[in-house]
């Protein structure tokens, strides 16, 4: 139940604003891979300073940087919302300019309006009402590049939060709205498979490291088969693989000297990357072996972990998740607390901070994030700002 402070402060919040910054930060094109952050990032910081927030930019590569936005004294509790700058490339199948923003059917549609420049804006209007209504109470927003490739801003940013405590950290991704209380791992592998070249017509003077890349295929199918069996986690279900590159050879009538592959697995907690890449490439080494394709004939096989995405789960006597979903409630959406399939930054905030994390956010993931003619709702816009500012207060509270 609202109290007339907190409804005048909702009341305060802008939809015209939020629905402006969001078309604003859709034309801001931010591809990656592909293009840089610079022209979003730039924009996000005009809105920021709009509020009067105290604006850091931290380079990260150049063009590249990540965002830190506060209001607030610096000495107080801090709320850190969570956000990143880069959308993945637009692809085809767009019935309009991807980066032209538009209002249809009461949504805006553009690249990136899910994921997340829409989570962003509502952010911004959240902070801005609390601002200046509550000058008292600390809220930063952290935006990072690369999210959507190697996480570079987010490994940039989190020795900047090593060790800090934090009230709460509050991940603005595209849930539904639904408070998201844990998440999966990601782990992202590279194998590199190495044979010997040979003409085609005598292969067997040759060893095919395409030969060997199918072996590993293998045992990643195997290795996922056997992981849908395992009994599912309530809340976070269970860990899976993928495999979402291959490349190799250099033509038809050549046995492939090299090939690479590159491994997507979903991590459950406790899991260690390095650990299961090791386990990965022994069984695949013995297998080649037991086919007689042994590294000893000039087959070898090398792993890397090019990224490691923690997952994080909420602990249960955190009254986050349950402040989140009442502040929701109060805006009138009824929504659930919940976990879910993908991975995302707030899991290295929740490790080096050791702080309740939870994602919440305008949007919807599974069905709009990274799709032709992305979009979200204007209405979830406007519900997220309030229950933002509405956490923002009765955090401070609590």
């Amino acid at each position: 139940m609202l109290n007339p402070t907190e409804s005048a402060l909702i009341e305060s919040i802008s939809l015209d604003q939020i629905v402006a910054d969001t078309q604003e930060l859709i034309a801001a094109q931010s591809e990656n891979p592909g293009s840089v952050e610079a022209e979003a990032v730039s924009v996000l910081q005009a809105m920021c300073e709009r509020i009067g927030a105290e604006v850091t930019l931290q380079e990260v590569q150049p063009g590249r940087a990540n965002l830190h936005a506060s209001v607030g004294p610096a000495d107080a509790p801090s709320i850190l919302f969570l956000g990143h700058s880069d959308v993945v490339p637009a692809g085809e199948g767009w019935e309009g300019d991807p980066f032209s923003p538009r209002v249809f059917l009461g949504s805006i549609v553009g690249r990136g309006a899910t994921d997340m420049k829409g989570g962003l804006a509502a952010v911004v209007a959240a902070m801005g009402a609390v601002a200046s209504t509550r000058p008292d109470i600390r809220l930063e927003l952290l935006c990072t590049v690369d999210e959507e490739d190697q996480a570079l801003g987010a490994l940039s940013a989190i020795e900047h939060l090593e060790g800090r405590s934090l009230t709460a950290c509050i991940v603005a991704e595209p849930t539904n709205l639904d408070v998201v209380i844990g998440c999966r791992g990601s782990t992202n592998l590279q194998i590199d498979i190495t044979g010997k070249s040979a003409h085609a017509g005598r292969p067997e003077d040759g060893v095919s490291s395409i030969y060997g890349a199918g072996v590993l295929i293998e045992k990643v199918r195997e290795a996922h088969q056997a992981a849908s069996r395992v009994e599912a986690d309530p809340l976070l279900g269970r860990p899976t693989w993928n495999v979402g590159t291959i490349e190799g050879g250099t033509g038809t009538s050549m046995v492939p000297q090299k090939t690479s592959v590159t491994i997507d697995r979903r991590t459950m907690p406790g899991e260690a990357p390095q650990d299961i890449l090791a386990e990965l490439l022994r069984s695949v080494e013995e297998e080649l072996a037991s086919e007689d394709i042994a590294p000893a004939e000039g087959l070898t096989l090398s792993g890397s972990v090019t990224l490691e995405m923690p997952g994080f789960k909420t602990p249960d006597d955190s009254n986050v998740p349950t402040l989140a979903k009442q502040a929701l409630a109060d805006v009138g959406r009824d929504v659930s607390l919940t976990g879910w399939t993908a991975a995302c930054e707030g899991g290295f905030v929740a490790r080096a901070t050791q702080s309740p994390t939870i994602i919440m956010g305008p949007g919807d993931i599974n069905n709009q994030a990274h799709q032709p003619n992305e979009s979200v709702q204007i209405d979830d816009l406007l519900s997220a700002a309030q229950a933002y500012a509405l956490m923002a207060v009765r955090l401070h509270k609590a």
